[in-house]
């Protein structure tokens, strides 16, 4: 019997949209309070998100190398399935010591997909298992970091660090097999609007190019602001970790400058104007306060630009961009870390459009943000996921399609 990708394709769209939307639908909606030990809907999203992903892609990776007739394919195959075993272990766990019922049980949209996976050898089961299980990691990415930027749980944030960093490096072992159809990750997006960026290279998406200038700004005022605070910071804590900060961003603005000389962009000199006036709250205060402004800023700045960072990384189809979003995502995951470890930051500076009031004049009279506009930013940010989402999946099945029909 012949399984056709096309169908294939449904199955894994079928799963990809309808656990964006779930998370995506609540993503947001976390209040602007002290940290909590409590489980917002959106934490439980994640998870069974995470649980239903698992469920095809632990028993498809472990078939993987007996049905490969290629080396890279088989040794990827054993890396997605130690991955996943472990996150699942992990997730279980988790859902346990938090009172989360996750499912047990395979769905019958999954069972399809696992037989029809069984029924392909040699050549084809390569290319439709490097192209969908890539593009299926591709949207959990996405969702893990939108977790571990925004999630107020202990918990669900270390497994929600874990499982960003396990899909890293997953998917980047996939997409070295060549196997990969890079078509099925692309990004359908609007045209950036970036201002000052020289275009040099032809066949540059304009993602590509926004991706570049943003990292190129994040670190032209987080370098400086970090170095400052290494040498006026009150704590200890803070000192060390601003300068690491500072040393590491010297290390990623590197990597992005080679990124646009192989692309072909002219980058920033500059940040932007409200990233300047975040460096200025900075060098104007000091002691206590100062640490507390160069945490909180430097934490919801990381948490506002690495959902970006993980949507280029899902679904760029440039090498350079591609490489430089992975540094960056490293990068980024690791700062949000140190910050946190210094212990002042606080419950609503896990992004950026949750703390307008720490950059505005003190004596300002400009309200809070309420929590309807945290939730609007929510909805959309859950909106942005679900387009990326159904454009790959809409590349994967027509691009790996085009494989199975040759293979017929």
């Amino acid at each position: 019997m012949r399984y056709r990708l096309d169908t294939l394709g449904q199955h894994v769209a079928l799963f990809t949209i309808l656990s964006v939307v779930f998370l995506g639908a609540f993503i947001g909606a976390v209040p602007a309070n002290a940290q909590s030990t409590e489980v917002q809907q959106s934490d439980r999203s994640f998870m069974v998100s995470l649980r239903q992903a698992n469920s095809w892609l632990v028993p498809v990776s472990k078939e993987a190398p007996a049905r490969s007739t290629d080396a890279g394919i088989s040794n990827a195959g054993r890396d997605v399935f130690e991955g996943h075993s472990r996150l699942d272990i992990d997730l279980l766990k988790s859902a346990e010591g938090l009172g989360v019922v996750l499912p047990n049980d395979v769905s019958s949209e999954h069972q399809s997909l696992i037989d029809e996976m069984a029924g392909r050898t040699g050549d084809n089961h390569d290319r439709a298992y490097a192209t969908i299980v890539r593009q299926a990691q591709g949207g959990l990415l996405i969702m893990a970091v939108q977790t571990r930027s925004t999630t107020q749980n202990t918990t669900i944030r270390t497994l929600a660090h874990q499982a960003s960093q396990m899909l890293i490096r997953t998917m980047t072992v996939l997409e070295n097999t060549g196997k990969a159809d890079a078509s099925a990750f692309e990004l359908v997006t609007a045209k950036a609007q970036v201002n000052a960026v020289r275009v040099i290279g032809q066949n540059i998406e304009p993602s590509d190019r926004e991706l570049l200038v943003l990292l190129t700004q994040h670190s032209l005022w987080q370098k400086p602001a970090s170095r400052e605070s290494s040498n006026r910071a009150r704590d200890a804590k803070v000192r060390k970790v601003a300068g690491q900060l500072a040393a590491e961003h010297t290390q990623l603005a590197q990597s992005v400058t080679e990124a646009a000389r192989q692309i072909g962009v002219d980058l920033p000199s500059e940040p932007t104007t409200e990233q300047k006036s975040w460096a200025n709250a900075i060098s104007s205060s000091s002691g206590e306060e100062l640490d507390s402004m160069y945490a909180n800023l430097s934490r919801a700045a990381d948490g506002s630009l690495i959902n970006q960072v993980a949507q280029a990384r899902a679904t760029t189809r440039n090498v350079p961009a591609r490489i430089a979003a992975q540094t960056a995502l490293t990068v980024l995951l690791k700062h949000m870390l140190l910050l946190e470890s210094t212990g002042l930051v606080k419950a609503n500076s896990l992004q950026m459009t949750d703390i307008p009031a720490l950059t505005q004049p003190k004596a300002s009279s400009s309200p809070p943000p309420t929590g309807d506009s945290s939730t609007s930013v929510g909805f959309l940010t859950g909106i942005a996921v679900l387009v990326v989402a159904a454009a790959g999946t809409l590349w994967l099945v027509r691009a790996v399609g085009h494989h199975g029909e040759h293979r017929r």
